[in-house]
């Protein structure tokens, strides 16, 4: 097969893969590596895709966020993870993060959900309650002062 002819099935495997969901550059690179494309292949591609603006990394992290925080919130602990192994540059993930923190006050969400998590153990020891409710929401990625706080909060309220 030619050249051309391979550069073009490997331009419609990453459109396929894009028209699933956004993708980071590192994901389209690793899976047209997976479905057996040379590097040189896969540098063209990649390079097609970001003149047009298909493969933008930092629109990608963007999405992801919105995506995190409206369907299955989480701190910017799992929030930086994910995009790490998504292969997302730190430069990236540290603007769209605090650009998330303009919009998303990680303090209200938090409570948000340690609420709804505290009001559904209702029938537990009121401390096994709120253990359970702090390891939820560390294990979401909210920083331990954060945490800490709320429960304190709940502790109180209650």
């Amino acid at each position: 097969m030619d050249l051309d002819k391979i550069k073009a099935r490997a331009k419609n495997n990453a459109y396929a893969l894009l028209r699933q969901r956004p993708r980071s550059e590192f994901e389209i690179r690793d899976r047209l590596k997976i479905k057996g494309y040379g590097g040189e292949i896969i540098d063209f591609v990649v390079e097609s895709l970001r003149k047009i603006g298909e493969i933008d990394d930092a629109r990608f992290a963007k999405l992801w966020i919105e995506s995190r925080m409206h369907l299955n919130p989480v701190g910017d602990v799992v929030l930086r993870h994910e995009l790490k192994h998504k292969g997302v540059a730190e430069a990236i993930i540290e603007d769209v993060l605090a650009k998330k923190a303009e919009e998303y006050d990680e303090y209200d969400v938090a409570l948000n959900m340690a609420r709804e998590q505290f009001e559904r153990l209702k029938k537990l020891d009121r401390r096994k309650a709120l253990k359970r409710v702090y390891d939820f929401l560390l294990r979401r990625g909210f920083k331990y002062d954060t945490v800490r706080k709320i429960i304190e909060n709940i502790t109180n309220e209650n």
